[in-house]
């Protein structure tokens, strides 16, 4: 027997990119809607027939004007708290920024660079702060 799939409760699919520099993680401040005026990790969704890798790859050239090279998958989770009532299969990917930022203001109007000794500083959104703590503790 078929099972018939209900796209409102189906995951949509997002990708999240963990850019190093220098030790410290690169976040941008959403412009715009959920998480407006936060700093979050970089990303979006996949166009089309894009693979997650492909996706981060081009929402990182799009949103901050730089390259994402060295790119290696490193967690995949289902969130269900972002935005109530749907569910986002959330690729994240680390790797280095390579070039100079021109940022898409529309999207992100500025960058901060963290790490674990100045992330209280800053005002994040979504659960990227506990996102950022787990993968800094991979670090060690």
């Amino acid at each position: 027997m078929w099972e018939v799939m209900d796209n409102a409760n189906k995951p949509k699919v997002v990708t999240r990119a963990i850019i190093l520099v220098n030790g410290k993680v690169l976040l941008g401040k959403r412009a715009r809607g959920r998480g407006a005026n936060q700093f979050a990790l970089v990303g979006g969704k996949p166009e089309g027939n894009e693979t997650p890798e492909e996706a981060i790859t081009r929402e990182v050239n799009e949103e901050l004007g730089i390259l994402f090279k060295n790119i290696k998958p490193w967690k995949e989770e289902i969130d269900k708290k972002s935005v109530p009532g749907e569910s986002w299969n959330v690729y994240y990917f680390y790797g280095e920024g390579e070039g100079g930022l021109n940022l898409k203001k529309d999207e992100i109007s500025d960058v901060a660079f963290v790490d674990m000794k100045n992330i209280s500083k800053f005002d994040i959104a979504f659960d990227h702060r506990d996102i950022l703590s787990e993968f800094f503790d991979t670090l060690k």
